[in-house]
């Protein structure tokens, strides 16, 4: 009866250890993921380098293999080339036709697909690019992100896709856009976000930014303090928004109107900036509530409290001075009326 009970509990324990092992190891990471553009007429073979014209259809062909050990769902999704903060090219951003000035997304030139991988397993995957009817506009810096489905803020991998008519080189113009905050991470950061414009790659840019906050505490050197920050950014894809992020150091957001000035150089060429931006109640809330281990601005608490004692110290000064006063009127009625006592 006993060696039955056993047998029965080692059975158990090994199908939740069974279940576990399926749950938890039987799934492949993205980093067990490779992706191979094919190319078969280029020296380059990191990227689809597509020499355009309008209207027409241009196959391409990915490679993707599943060297994990379990299923895996990818989702390879067209996008356009965006600017990170620390000036780097990513393309994990969604992005539209009309965003930064761009006058066609990649994402509109091709569809999103979802291709399943066992393990060690390989797929060609087919896309069809068609272009616009009209004339391209300058560089389209596009490429495909691919991610996890079932783990969609991990970080994915790109193929890009550079597509041009005229393969000259297009220069780019920065623009003071806005002024926003941005939970990284869980921590607060007020981003000064530029603009390029244009549908050209900018090369060793370098950003100078000074940002600052309009306030009551502010005019007297309390609050908010002036912040700069200094960027070099190695590449700035073509119509694409680029951050200067400035780092709140675990401070939460404070909502009102900030100010942004500085300037920019690529080599000869030099942009000046200067804006003012409001930060809405509603906006700071959100990315203070998305934060973590923020810490309280004590500023107003303290200044409350030095008011508080002045005040405090005034009315005991003018209790004391009050007092001094009536008891000196008392004792000079005592004087004016001791004397016609005496009569």
């Amino acid at each position: 009866m006993i060696k039955k009970l056993l047998t029965s509990i080692v059975a158990f324990l090994g199908m939740l250890l069974g279940c576990y092992y399926s749950l938890h190891v039987a799934r492949a990471d993205i980093q067990d993921i490779t992706v191979t553009p094919i190319i078969n007429d280029s020296d380059v073979t990191d990227r689809f380098q597509i020499i355009a014209q309008p209207n027409h259809i241009y196959p391409v062909k990915i490679s993707v293999t599943n060297f994990g050990g379990g299923e895996v769902k990818l989702r390879i999704r067209p996008t356009n080339a965006t600017t990170s903060s620390t000036g780097q090219i990513v393309y994990s951003d969604i992005v539209k036709t009309g965003d930064n000035g761009l006058k066609v997304a990649f994402q509109d030139m091709t569809a999103a697909q979802v291709v399943t991988l066992n393990a060690n397993q390989t797929k060609e995957v087919k896309f069809d690019i068609k272009t616009p009817p009209e004339k391209l506009p300058g560089f389209i810096m596009g490429g495909f992100y691919i991610y996890d489905v079932n783990q969609p803020n991990a970080v994915g991998l790109k193929v890009p896709v550079w597509i041009t008519e005229t393969n000259k080189a297009v220069g780019g113009v920065l623009i003071l856009d806005s002024i926003s905050p941005q939970a990284v991470n869980h921590s607060p950061f007020i981003n000064v976000n530029l603009t390029n414009n244009q549908p050209g790659l900018m090369k060793d840019v370098t950003v100078h930014m000074t940002l600052r906050r309009k306030g009551l505490l502010e005019l007297f050197n309390l609050g908010f303090k002036p912040v700069n920050a200094d960027q070099v950014y190695k590449q700035i894809a073509p119509n694409s928004n680029v951050p200067v992020a400035f780092d709140q150091q675990s401070l939460p957001i404070k909502p009102g109107i900030y100010q942004a000035t500085g300037t920019a150089r690529s080599g000869k060429t030099k942009w000046k900036f200067s804006g003012s931006y409001r930060i809405t109640q509603k906006e700071a809330d959100r990315i203070n509530n998305s934060c973590h281990n923020l810490v309280p601005d004590k500023t107003v608490m303290y200044l409350m409290i030095v008011i508080a004692l002045f005040m405090l110290i005034i009315f005991v000064i003018w209790g004391l001075w009050s007092q001094s006063r009536r008891s000196k009127k008392l004792n000079q009625q005592q004087n004016t009326s001791s004397p016609r006592k005496q009569r």
